[in-house]
């Protein structure tokens, strides 16, 4: 296969176990939420849009990625390292997400005065929790992606699906 073909499968798989991934913590959350508000069941109209959130953010930390957002400290502890590119694309996934919301509010027809209401409208305890969760949903990916890059090719993967022995 050609180098650019190989490229493009390589960054899909990439996207897809990105998606994949926020997609499971997304659910979890929903039906989290679901419980605590006493719903017996949860809408499917939700799964899609966690389906459609996943893939967005997804791409949103490719995005990241290409940029090398938060690599200008792997030299330093692992644990630093982790916390920094954490941090900078948690930073990247919130401002984006926003300008998302604002883009989308705006093809709806609704003003950016109308996306600024809406803002404001939320609560400043419900934005730090969801920030927070972001937050959260990023660290394990971060540290587990620069265990792999310090471990090298394929080692985390042995790791964890190796029979031992």
């Amino acid at each position: 296969m050609n180098t650019v073909g190989s490229k493009v499968l390589e960054e899909l798989r990439q996207l897809l176990q990105i998606a994949l991934y926020l997609y499971l913590c997304l659910v979890a959350l929903l039906l989290y939420a679901s419980s605590v508000a006493g719903a017996h069941h949860m809408e499917y109209v939700h799964l899609g849009y966690a389906a459609v959130k996943a893939l967005v953010l997804a791409k949103l930390v490719l995005l990241g990625h290409w940029l090398h957002l938060g690599e200008r400290h792997r030299n330093r502890r692992l644990i630093y390292s982790v916390l920094y590119q954490a941090l900078a694309l948690w930073a990247l996934l919130v401002v984006l997400s926003l300008i998302e919301q604002f883009v989308e509010g705006f093809f709806h027809g609704h003003s950016i005065a109308a996306g600024l209401a809406e803002l404001r409208g939320n609560t400043i305890g419900k934005v730090l929790a969801q920030s927070l969760i972001l937050f959260l949903v990023l660290f394990p990916y971060v540290a587990l992606r620069q265990l792999g890059a310090v471990l090298g090719p394929g080692k985390l993967r042995q790791l964890f699906l190796a029979s031992p022995g």
